[in-house]
């Protein structure tokens, strides 16, 4: 079984002399280690050669800094995130956050330069915290199911990892940082829930892509339930909310026909992850433009020579089966106007804007009509 892989006290080694040295030696091992990444990674610390070696110094960095982490966990009965996450920063240099699990676990995530991971601190009977399941460690059994968390692993993360498979599989490749962790409701037998949300670190890209996956953990193991990639503009979020059903996240997509910039927003969808009182299910997408969609749809058919009577009135059909278009430049709402919502679209190519009026035709969007506007028609007002 999956969950039987990251069991805590026999599946990882675990280094009684680090901890035996305590904190102050545990920090100067895991600096040492970390300025051998430091020196093997581009100048602007985006990325690490593909070298053997530069593998070998990931590993050492982040089973340094675990060591590191659960000797600052054991100098209290009750650790204090917030005490324990100020001196890794002060001793180390070494970005913490932690989140518990339970009484006796925390899930924890750490930031070195611009790399990240994440671990499971578990305390045993003896009293001391150990690493259970952490995601840079992983066997490469466990990536069978869900091989986006291979993007994890150090032999991922040299820069040539694109170059060496097909584009289809990129999301294999890291390095990542973690950008949020999730603490989610129980499944009903007690065990916990969380989520990880990673972005994959780039030098450059208007578009970044993240990892978000879901796991249990069980008071013996850590789980993967579910791993998903997606991608959003940089300049917008990605988290959205939290409730007690689940989380939302925000992510972009692409058009058919509307193509945009590489910079620029594409097709906005809201990924709603409701949890199942045990486990974890696909989440369910909902655009935030719907009739932006609708738009994009039309012209699909228009360009391929198919017919669209379900999508628009032939009028409608018949006043753009000659419009070419390009990419995407602007569109906005207008409002209402006698049950029907308007929508401005521009685009290069257009000869002016297009105003799209659009209604219900039983449970489906239809575009009743469409006429042609001034230029900047569907830019934000003041914008000229």
């Amino acid at each position: 079984m999956l969950g039987r892989l990251f069991v805590v006290v026999a599946s990882m080694a675990w280094s009684m002399g680090a901890h035996a040295a305590g904190p102050a030696t545990a920090a100067a091992r895991f600096r040492q280690a970390h300025q051998v990444v430091v020196s093997i990674s581009s100048a602007d610390g985006f990325e690490v050669d593909s070298s053997p070696g530069a593998v070998t110094a990931l590993q050492a960095q982040w089973a340094a800094g675990r060591d590191f982490v659960v000797t600052l966990l054991d100098r209290d009965r009750n650790p204090a995130p917030v005490a324990v996450t100020r001196a890794a920063r002060r001793d180390a240099g070494l970005d913490l956050y932690l989140l518990r699990l339970d009484a006796d676990t925390f899930l924890v995530s750490m930031q070195a330069g611009a790399f990240g991971t994440v671990f499971v601190a578990h305390r045993g009977p003896d009293g001391h915290y150990r690493p259970a399941v952490a995601l840079d460690a992983m066997p490469i059994a466990s990536h069978a199911r869900m091989p986006e968390l291979a993007a994890w692993q150090p032999a991922q993360s040299g820069k040539d990892c694109q170059d060496r498979i097909s584009q289809p599989h990129w999301n294999r490749c890291g390095p990542l940082a973690v950008d949020r962790l999730i603490r989610l409701p129980d499944e009903t037998g007690g065990a916990r829930r969380f989520a990880i949300l990673a972005d994959r670190v780039a030098a450059v890209g208007g578009t970044v892509r993240y990892q978000v996956s879901i796991w249990r953990w069980d008071g013996r193991a850590a789980t993967p339930l579910l791993a998903r990639t997606l991608f959003q503009v940089l300049d917008k979020p990605v988290f959205a909310s939290q409730d007690a059903r689940g989380f939302t996240l925000h992510a972009d997509e692409e058009y058919e026909s509307l193509h945009a910039c590489g910079e620029c927003a594409g097709r906005q969808t809201i990924w709603h992850f409701d949890l199942p009182p045990t486990g974890a299910r696909q989440p369910r997408f909902r655009s935030i433009s719907p009739e932006l969609d609708l738009v994009d749809r039309l012209y699909t058919r228009l360009f391929a020579h198919q017919p669209a009577p379900d999508l628009a009135a032939p009028s409608v059909i018949a006043k753009l089966s000659h419009v070419e278009l390009d990419m995407l430049n602007s569109w906005r709402y207008l409002g209402e106007s006698r049950g029907a919502r308007l929508l401005c679209v521009d685009a290069l190519g257009f000869e002016k804007p297009q105003i799209f009026r659009i209604v219900h035709r039983g449970q489906k969007l239809w575009i009743a009509d469409v006429t042609f506007a001034r230029a900047h028609a569907c830019e934000a007002p003041g914008s000229h």
